[in-house]
């Protein structure tokens, strides 16, 4: 999922916005902060005259309403702004008002919140204990929106430990997680978001409680626990507070059950979630739901759907200034055109995604990028620019992914430590018990001496017990980090830790070792023609085939995507060659029927043996791969 988006990941609102504006129509800045203010006061007045309201009608009649009524605001701008500088001595109230307006806007209207914020940091003396905390909560929030979590959570995380104020403690703590997941400090994030979700059921605020259901679906579904951030997304619609929770949880819903594949195709349920967003002004969320329907169209090989839908909405987009969600419209745009043939655009949509992209950051859409333009380069036959566009392509997809096993990992690490915790917390309390026991066994010695030492059995037994339980979490997730959890063999570290292995008792005995490399031909086609899942059920098929053909002591992993490795103690050169012709011929006569569809299977290979590459792993590796690029190369 994140990789884990500082605006949409739980940096989210916790005032309502009142806008009937069209989607594509972003609210535009009156002249002044006492401007917008006097308007907005003057059509409450109307409204509570008893008048009837006038519907804006479709998006053309809503835009003519909405102009009048603009000119209509220029109009008292002049003389409203006259009152502007001085409107914090006269109203002291209105400084509240301001603070909960600029709580309110900050992901509709940015650029006014800025202007706010601004102009109360001006007068920021003049603000009362309590005004001070949450102008500085809103300080922190647009450090982070701005990508400097370094000032930002300092400031979040000391307003979440100040006592007085639950709700402003709690959103704190909401935003606090939030930083630290999109700086990738991914255990903090889930330590920050244990408590979070402790305090829960104690805060009743709603704009709180949003904030922290939407944090809490988004951590949950960046992990790939697509069920509880079903559950934190439902719970923020259910509660829909101010009529806004509908649009983020159907945001967070939909990117649960799009990334869990439970949606195939474009239905209802998306144009659901653009209304609710459209009704609260939501462009933000409303285009990131547009990222999955893009996804879904391009799935479906709807390419020009994709395309008109984001090129209708790419404007509104680029006036949030948010360059996460930007980015991501660039790299569908890209896969798009290269799908429908358009190689310029490509080229400028990649590039922008790159240059969109969070500095520093390895994330999906610019993987896509470099990949597309590593292609491109390739196709026009500029090997310069396609070593390093596949240098750039490498780097990012290595540090995505690893970005990747780094939040699961960290997940792990804190679920088991909260588990450790009150299992030590268990046992603190039985020994307490004990020594409470203790004094009266001093009273009562006879009487006492049987229950001392069945007491000092269950405390022993209760911290058995805990060692046991921990000690078998360690080994299982210790399991988890070197297998592959597709396949179910040894992952890309754990086979070139057992390789080594093999190559140092090769050395040793002056045995000869073998290093095979197996690569599945036109592998990707079958994930474009027929999806992930029957690229997933080949690659368990093409793992089946091959264990039937190796030794107990022989090693098997997986490299990544749909290369493998193989090591073959005590084996030659010529024995290794016809080990890896059987192999091909296995996997060859793989049944790989998916689907009602017939999958044609089959595999190069590249040899290399300690005989000519000496025990060097890293040297069998790279002329196994030579090996194998000139098996590709010689016909597959």
């Amino acid at each position: 999922m994140d990789a884990r988006w500082r605006r949409s990941l739980g940096l989210t609102r916790v005032r309502v916005v009142s806008s009937t504006l069209p989607m594509r129509m972003s609210p535009r800045r009156l002249r002044t902060t006492a401007a917008t203010t006097m308007t907005r006061r003057m059509t409450a007045r109307l409204r509570n005259s008893g008048l009837p309201a006038m519907p804006l009608g479709s998006p053309k009649q809503a835009s003519g309403r909405i102009n009048a009524a603009r000119g209509l605001a220029g109009g008292v701008a002049f003389f409203s702004s006259i009152f502007a500088c001085c409107a914090l001595a006269v109203e002291p109230q209105s400084v509240s008002k301001l603070l909960e307006k600029a709580d309110a806007i900050k992901t509709a209207d940015y650029a006014e919140f800025a202007s706010i914020l601004t102009s109360l940091k001006a007068d920021a003396s003049r603000l009362s204990p309590a005004q001070r905390r949450h102008l500085r909560y809103l300080e922190g929030w647009q450090s982070a929106y701005n990508g400097d979590y370094t000032s930002a959570l300092p400031a979040l995380t000391s307003i979440a430990n100040e006592p007085g104020d639950l709700p402003l403690q709690f959103r704190a703590r909401a935003a606090a997680a939030n930083v630290l997941a999109v700086s990738t400090q991914y255990e903090g994030a889930f330590v920050e978001l244990g408590k979070m979700i402790e305090m829960l059921p104690d805060v009743a605020d709603g704009a709180a409680r949003e904030q922290g259901l939407a944090v809490a679906a988004y951590l949950y579904n960046q992990v790939g626990e697509y069920d509880l951030g079903l559950d934190y997304a439902r719970m923020l619609e259910q509660e829909n507070w101010n009529g806004r929770g509908a649009c983020r949880g159907a945001q967070l819903k939909l990117e649960a059950l799009y990334k869990s594949a439970k949606l195939r195709t474009v239905g209802q349920e998306f144009q659901s979630g653009l209304d609710a967003c459209a009704e609260s002004g939501e462009v933000l969320y409303a285009n990131v739901i547009r990222t999955f329907m893009a996804r879904l169209h391009i799935d479906q090989k709807r390419f020009d759907d994709a395309i008109k839908m984001l090129n209708d909405h790419y404007e509104e987009l680029r006036q949030t200034r948010y360059s996460r969600l930007i980015s991501e419209f660039d790299s569908l745009l890209a896969v798009a055109y290269r799908e429908t043939g358009n190689a310029e655009l490509v080229r400028k949509y990649a590039q922008r995604a790159i240059d969109n992209g969070a500095r520093g950051q390895y994330t999906e859409p610019l993987v896509t990028a470099y990949r597309l333009l590593y292609v491109l380069a390739k196709e026009q036959a500029d090997a310069r620019a396609a070593l390093v566009y596949h240098e750039q392509y490498a780097a990012a997809d290595k540090g995505y992914l690893d970005d990747v096993t780094a939040r699961q990992l960290a997940y792990q690490r804190v679920n088991h430590a909260t588990v450790a915790d009150k299992l030590r917390i268990d046992t603190l309390h039985k020994e307490n018990e004990v020594l409470q026991l203790q004094r009266a066994l001093d009273k009562k010695a006879v009487e006492t001496s049987g229950l001392y030492i069945t007491l000092l059995i269950i405390v022993l037994l209760s911290i058995a017990l805990w060692a046991y339980r921990t000690k078998r979490s360690q080994l299982h997730f210790m399991r988890l980090s070197q297998v592959d959890g597709l396949t179910g063999i040894a992952n890309r570290p754990r086979f070139i830790e057992l390789a080594e292995s093999a190559l140092e008792a090769g050395t040793k005995s002056t045995q000869e070792v073998c290093v095979v490399l197996c690569d599945l031909d036109h592998f990707k086609s079958i994930n474009d023609k027929h999806g992930h899942a029957a690229g997933d059920f080949v690659l368990k098929q093409t793992v089946a085939a091959c264990q039937l053909h190796l030794r107990g002591s022989d090693v098997f992993g997986r490299f990544g995507g749909e290369e493998f490795g193989i090591v073959l103690p005590g084996c030659n050169l010529h024995d290794a060659r016809l080990r890896a012709e059987q192999l091909r011929l296995a996997i060859a006569a793989i049944s790989s029927s998916y689907d009602g569809v017939e999958l044609t299977v089959s595999a190069s290979f590249g040899v290399a043996s300690t005989a000519s590459s000496s025990y060097e792993l890293r040297q069998l590796l790279a002329d196994a791969d030579a090996a194998l690029y000139r098996a590709k190369h010689a016909g597959r």
